[in-house]
């Protein structure tokens, strides 16, 4: 059987906590002119014992508690819906009519157990609500096992990658992180 588990995922520019990982969002308004309206976490990733993500002061900057994934495979593929989770933020942004934005850049941080001849992927789908697939943008990192220990994985996104809100007054920004592992091939 394979296991692997990541712990915290979603971080940005701001200082992570080991327990809180914090993101912000690019942005060239002044502070008053953007603001985090509200934050949605859902999945099957997502921990029911995590309290809420949640603003910050800084109104460009958003905490989501830490997230533990655990996907499992093995030759017996009866659970084959174990092999894969995901955990989906969205973020409501409001800011001034006119103005699109960002994200600067995100920070994964978490710990990987695999055994000899497992693979896994930690993938992370960035878009915003009402995107085509050509809005997404996406970022991945990937394992082979054997491999027990922390890894840190760091998303930065430019002006070029095409990850921008529409103009406007709101838009929500959707981060769909997922872990999943490869199957054991029976020899």
């Amino acid at each position: 059987m394979h296991l692997f588990y990541i712990l915290p995922l979603l971080a940005g520019l701001t200082a992570a906590l080991p327990s809180k990982v914090p993101i912000r969002l690019q942005e060239r308004a002044e502070p008053q002119d953007i603001q985090i309206a509200e934050i949605a976490v859902t999945g099957t990733g997502c921990t029911a014992s995590s309290q809420p993500a949640r603003s910050v002061p800084d109104p460009t900057t958003f905490v989501v508690p830490k997230t533990i994934f655990k996907v499992e495979s093995g030759t017996n593929q009866s659970k084959v819906i174990d092999s894969r989770t995901n955990c989906q933020t969205t973020i409501k942004v409001s800011h001034t009519a006119g103005w699109q934005f960002s994200v600067a850049k995100a920070d994964y941080y978490g710990r990987v157990r695999l055994p000899p001849g497992a693979t896994a992927i930690s993938k992370t789908t960035y878009s915003f609500t009402g995107d085509t697939k050509e809005g997404q943008v996406f970022k991945a990192y990937y394992f082979d096992g054997p491999f027990d220990g922390l890894y840190y994985r760091n998303d930065r996104f430019s002006a070029t990658d095409g990850l921008w809100s529409a103009c406007g007054s709101g838009a929500s920004l959707n981060i769909n992180s997922e872990a999943r592992v490869a199957p054991l091939v029976a020899t």
